[in-house]
């Protein structure tokens, strides 16, 4: 323990982290990839960065990084009105030969001095819902449960699929219902509906950023809480500048006559299965949005939603990934049914926890859905 040193981020650290990154999150056999590439455009280039944001613990001895907190991005995000700087917890990740030794406590409290000193009104993370981490850590800090959270995933190409996973080739019939079926429900409910009459969509691969920042930031804060302006800068890094062509975003727009009222985002990573030694491409929804008041009734919402879904799949085929998934806020109603409506699966896995340093809200009374970021329920942007 007393080779423990506590300290900042500094240029040169980055492989060190992506290490770190993939020795702590293989401890359950599986996690996204990172890399050193993927750690500088994630935090290092993200706007505002400051060397403060990377809490590091460094095993002096052996000049290796074993413990690691990020904070990023810090924010200002709007609630029932109201405007909050919100600090983001990211990837708190400890060495498996150094658990048990207080490292992640210790990290988790600079932190939170960190965002304290910047002024932050609270701090928001994403954690399984019954974790060690959350169980031993979050909670002793002080965050608290504020929403449960579902992750939602479908097949879209589920050849390609089985071309990856073959010892799930028992399954390929099961899968194919799965993707195809309900899809083909969608295709003939929206046929003969009149409101589709005058419905199109676009799919963008790599273009049409600007059109997409303005749709976001017009339609997404009028449904959501803690939602945050979609700047130039946040643009740049997240959708324009990106390491890889995986990180290339495709838009997918849905608009009425000339006018958008609904779009969303895809990307995808790998995943990698240590003990099948097996990497995996999986698309990731981003934001996932329609523009509630020009769609009368509920029921023609559910179903706008699921047809924007079934325009997602078809990029995410074009992308040949065999598998997808979004993560969002179970109060969602409107958007859970339009998924599951599309054949999409769920999985209760994750909560949204919140440390309120000054705000004193009543989180249990916000009326509307929170809206999540992906670089917050995954790290990715």
């Amino acid at each position: 323990m007393e080779t423990i040193n506590y300290r900042n981020y500094k240029r040169g650290d980055e492989p060190g982290l992506a290490l770190l990154f993939m020795r702590a999150f293989q401890m359950n056999g599986k996690s996204f990839i990172r890399t050193k590439r993927s750690i500088r455009w994630r935090y290092i280039q993200s706007p505002g960065f400051e060397p403060e944001m990377i809490q590091i613990a460094e095993d002096m001895e052996k000049k290796r990084i074993v413990g690691a907190i990020y904070v990023n991005p810090i924010e200002k995000m709007r609630c029932k009105g109201k405007e909050y700087l919100v600090g983001h917890i990211n990837d708190v990740s400890c060495d498996p030969d150094y658990t048990r030794q207080g490292i992640a406590t210790c990290l988790m409290k600079m932190a939170v001095k960190y965002m304290k000193q910047k002024g932050c009104d609270l701090a928001m993370l994403v954690t399984g819902s019954d974790s060690i981490a959350r169980n031993k850590i979050y909670l002793k800090f002080g965050f608290q449960d504020v929403r449960p959270l579902n992750v939602y995933f479908n097949f879209p190409a589920p050849t390609r699929l089985i071309q990856m996973l073959p010892q799930f080739f028992p399954l390929f019939p099961l899968i194919m219902l799965i993707s195809l079926f309900p899809r083909s429900i969608i295709k003939i409910a929206t046929k003969l509906n009149s409101f589709f009459k005058d419905i199109g969509f676009e799919i963008c691969h790599g273009k049409g950023h600007i059109k997409y920042r303005q749709s976001i930031n017009t339609i997404i804060p009028k449904y959501y809480d803690f939602n945050s302006k979609y700047t130039l800068k946040k643009l740049k890094w997240a959708k324009i500048d990106v390491p890889y062509e995986r990180e290339i975003p495709s838009y997918v727009f849905i608009k009425k006559n000339t006018h958008i009222i609904g779009g969303a985002s895809l990307t995808y990573e790998k995943f990698y299965f240590s003990q099948f030694h097996l990497i995996l491409k999986i698309g990731i929804i981003h934001e996932l949005y329609i523009d509630l008041e020009r769609i009368p009734t509920r029921t023609l919402r559910i179903l706008v939603y699921s047809y924007l879904l079934d325009k997602v799949m078809k990029a995410a085929i074009k992308r040949k990934l065999g598998i997808i998934i979004f993560s969002g806020d179970r109060k969602n109603h409107v958007l859970h049914s339009g998924l599951i409506r599309l054949g999409f699966l769920k999985l209760k896995a994750s909560v949204l926890m919140v440390n309120d340093f000054d705000t004193k809200l009543d989180y249990q009374k916000l009326k509307k859905p929170i809206f999540l970021p992906t670089y917050l329920t995954s790290g990715h942007p």
